[in-house]
Parts: structure tokens; sequence; C-alpha cells
């Protein structure tokens, strides 16, 4: 991140702290029911049986949201709202009017007393916990704005009056405005107009890019900081590094998400997002040092690289940074489709491409400096919001499912063993490669499209299969696909493992006898701890 204030006060438990939610109702039952409901969620809730018991709570327990009845003796829900509106303390905590009445009069007074909502008994649980749910995340944002806005008038304050107190002649004052307003326009047109909002979105959309884009700023300001350079200039560099890979939103999906490796036509497409982002910037009140940094990243010195050719003078010191940061955490950093490579061996190959004239000799050098006692990869971003676990867990399905088909690509193990989502670190486990010899023979005798459904077909009772293991014996077992062949992944043991070859063995057997087709499978199992990548590569060639 650019800013160098502290987090603003409460951030971290906004993302993770579900909420307190105070539930008001003269009815225990009609309580109950909705508490209920909101500890499922892991809410914390607090009970009133009144109106006047509800505005104690309400400035002793400082609620997140209050869910309010409006027919209660003595002083009914709209006088209660009214009441917390007034107050200076509670008049910022939003309330959901829960009641039985369901006239438009009735909606009408609730939302005119303060109620942000309105919900009539009986309800569906499921639109109150995802009404409260939104509510809930309005107030968060609303916090979260009103900090930042402090944080910022704070700033904006303390550097006035340093100015004040340290500028004492007219040309030092004028300088001094000048580099203000640079700063401003750079904090608000970057930072604002494009830093939240833009790397939000990259990080919903792709995780590796955006995590891969804190990276390699984070590297670019150590080498930028190791080399001496202005501070204004580390800080357009971190900024450029952190936004170089932003257009990667516009990519396709088919070229952005591919599991494998790319072809011809992949990289031409996604050897445009240098120019994409240069051209986004463009049009911003934006530092020409952070456009050139996200415009030229990719080129070389001797000028093999893209999208301009540049050569030797023509790349600036950042850019050169940029360049060298990109290219390292590229190579260390594990993606599904290839492997990481150690410290030493990258290092090795930016020294050899620094000999070879493509990189700048000076930055490789600080770089094996400043990376000696420090590793990149301990970078990482959390999201706790429960949207964004969801979509990502979406995406990591959707990203390596064949594209017509519903099998899963075997790289899909070497994510799960990288997300810690498979148990194989304390339990044994098995590999099964499913292999089909006379796919020629088949093509010949049904053609090609029938081979296809075939496999396929095998690939569908397989999966039933598996389905019903899953189920009867609670064991983790995961099918999927390479080529023509199929791999299954289980942590059944024993017995239940000989139920699964029993089902290997009824499929072959149909294969055979409806479609004369030859097939076999081998099984090899694997200590706990074992390495899945290292296994399926021992599977794939059992005399490696």
């Amino acid at each position: 991140m650019p800013a160098h204030l502290p987090p603003y006060p409460g951030a971290e438990a906004a993302d993770s702290a579900p909420g307190i939610l105070l539930l008001v109702d003269d009815d225990p039952i009609n309580r109950q029911v909705l508490r209920c409901l909101f500890e499922l969620e892991r809410y914390r809730i607090v009970e009133a049986e009144s109106g006047r018991r509800c505005l104690e709570l309400a400035v002793s327990e400082r609620p997140d949201l209050i869910l309010l009845d409006i027919m209660m003796p003595e002083m009914d829900g709209f006088a209660v709202c009214v009441a917390l509106m007034e107050r200076e303390e509670t008049r910022n905590i939003p309330v959901i009017m829960v009641t039985a009445l369901n006239s438009p009069q009735d909606e009408a007074r609730a939302l005119e007393s303060g109620a942000m909502d309105f919900i009539s008994k009986p309800f569906n649980p499921k639109v109150i916990a995802t009404r409260v749910r939104a509510h809930l995340q309005v107030k968060r944002d609303r916090d979260i704005l009103a900090n930042r806005t402090a944080r910022l008038g704070l700033a904006n304050h303390l550097l006035e009056q340093e100015i004040e107190e340290h500028l004492k002649t007219e040309q030092a004052l004028l300088q001094a405005r000048g580099e203000i307003e640079r700063m401003n326009r750079l904090k608000e047109g970057v930072i604002k107009d494009l830093f939240q909002a833009l790397c939000e979105m990259l990080s919903s959309r792709d995780m590796y890019t955006f995590e891969h884009g804190l990276r390699v700023a984070s590297i670019a300001r150590m080498i930028a900081e190791d080399l001496n350079l202005p501070d204004p200039q580390v800080e357009a560099l971190e900024l450029g590094c952190l936004l170089h890979d932003i257009s990667k939103v516009a990519i396709p999906d088919d070229v952005l998400l591919k599991p494998g490796l790319f072809n011809a036509q992949d990289r031409k497409i996604m050897m445009m997002h240098p120019s994409l982002g240069a051209r986004i910037f463009a049009r911003q009140a934006c530092s020409p040092e952070i456009i050139d940094i996200i415009h030229h990243h990719h080129e070389r010195l001797d000028g093999s690289g893209y999208p301009d050719r540049l050569r030797g003078e023509e790349i600036g010191i950042l850019t050169r940074i940029a360049m060298v940061a990109d290219s390292y955490e590229a190579m260390i950093a594990r993606r599904p489709y290839k492997k990481s490579l150690l410290r030493p061996e990258a290092l090795a190959r930016l020294t050899s491409e620094a000999q070879a004239g493509r990189l700048d000799p000076r930055v490789v050098v600080s770089l094996a400096k400043v990376t000696e006692r420090w590793d990149p990869l301990a970078i990482r971003h959390d999201f706790n919001d429960a949207i964004s676990r969801e979509l990502e867990r979406f995406r990591n399905k959707t990203y390596f499912k064949e594209p017509l088909s519903d099998f899963y690509n075997y790289r899909y193990l070497f994510h799960l063993e990288e997300a810690g989502l498979l148990d194989s670190q304390t339990q044994g486990y098995s590999l099964t490669r499913v292999t089909f010899a006379n796919l020629e023979q088949i093509n010949r005798r049904h053609g090609y499209l029938v081979t296809d459904q075939i496999i396929d077909e095998i690939g569908s009772q397989l999966v039933e299969a598996i389905d019903r293991l899953v189920e009867e014996a609670g064991c983790v077992t995961i099918l999927l696909r390479k080529g023509t062949s199929y791999l299954i992944y289980s942590d059944c043991q024993g017995e239940i493992l000989a139920v699964l070859h029993q089902d290997l063995d009824s499929c072959l057997e149909r294969l055979a006898r409806e479609w004369q087709g030859e097939g076999a499978y081998l099984t090899l199992g694997f200590p706990g701890g074992h390495p899945v990548q290292e296994a399926i590569c021992r599977l794939l060639d059992p005399a490696a």
C-alpha cells in the first residue's frame, strides 16, 4: 500500500466479525426464533423485552443492528425508533422493523420514524438474513468511509502544519504548494479513483494476478530503496507495479484463467495487456512514470521485449526495476500450470538475462541483496468476507474444469494441495490411472465422435461409482482427466479401496463387452506428506 498511516481503527474487525444484533420483542418466542436463526450465522445476540430496555442496551452494548417489534406495551416500536434517532450515540445504528403489521401506512410510519427496513411477519428466514447482511455491510462501508475521511483530513492537517513551520520564504512555499498539488493529483487520481476500484475489481476477477501485483510492488520498492532513489520515484514505482497488470480484467477468461500453457493465439492476446493498461491510465490524472511502468514492464534492453521493442536508454530506471521484479515473482510463484523455481535458480536465470543484455545488471544485483533474508511469497492477501470466499471457490473449480465436459483437469489436485484442502499431509493416499489401449481401433470401427462419447460415458460411470463411495465411506475421492486417461485421487484405505477397484473392473468389463475396448488401471499408494505433484509424475512415468 502506498499510504504509510496506520490502519484505521476497526478495519480488521469489520471484515472478520459478523456483528452484534439487538432483538427487541415483548414475546420471548419471537425472540427465540430470531436468536436461533442468527446464531447459526455466528452473530452475537443481545435481547430486550421492552422499548425502554432496548434504549438502555443500545447505549451499553453498541449493537451493529436492531431488529425491533412495533406492537409492545408502554413504548411501541415507533416511539423507540424515534428515541434512537434523537440520541447522538444511537442515531447511526440501523433499525429493521419486524412486525405483524403489514399495511402501507404502517410501513411508511416506520420509515418516517427512522427505520432502514420493514419486514412483516411471518417472514422468510432467508429474506430477513439477507437483508440483515446487506444493512450491516452498508453500515460497515459507511464507518470505513468515515474513518478514511478522518485519517485523510488528519494527514492533510499535519502536512499543512509542517509546511507552515518549515517553509519560510515565498519561493520555498510555492515549491511546497506545487509538490502538494502533484501529490494530491497522484493521491486522488490513482489511489482514490483507480487503486481502490480497479484493484478490488482485479482481486474479484483473478486472485493470482492481484497477489502478483502486491509482491512485485514490494520487491520493486525494496530495490528502489536499496538504490537510494528519491522518495517520489519510489512511490511512483510502487504504484505502477501494483497496477501494472490491471488491464488483465479485459483479457478473456479462456486466456486469463487457462490452467495450461499458452498457445500462439493466447500469447498474442495476453501481450495486449500493457498497451491496454497504459491507454486506461493515460486518460486519468496519473504520473507519466506510472504509465511508463504499466506500458513497458515487458520490454527488454536489447529490444526483444514488447509492445514497443524499446532498447537501452529508451527504458528508464523505474521500468528497469519493474521488469526485474515482475520476472522474479513470476519465476518463484507457483502456478497450476508450472513448477516454481527456488531463489538460486531464479537469480541464476536473471543473471544470465542481464549478461545477455536484456536486463539491467545493477538491478539484478540489488534484487539478490534485498531477497537474501526476505521472501516475497510471504505476501498474501486474505479475503474474509463470505462473498469473496464463495467467488474464489467457484472460480477455482471452473478454472480447472474441462471446457466441454464436467471433468476436472488433473492440475486441480495441485491447487487443492497448495490451498491445504487435501488431507495428504496427515494420512496416506492413493492415485489410480485408468488408460485405454486400443482407441485407434475403436476410432476406425465407430468413428472419433462415438469414441469420445465412449470415454465420456466411462467417466460418467466412474463419477457415479465415486459418488456412492464418498457417500457411504465418507473418504475423499476425486476423479480427474488427463487427455484420454482418467486419474483418481483417494484417501480411502483397505476394503473401501477394494470396492473402488471393483467398480473400476466393472467399468472396464463394460468397455470390453459393449465396445470391444481394452482398458487397464494402475494404483500406487503414497504416505502422508508425500507431495501430490511428485506422486502424479511417478504414476504417469512408473519407470522414473
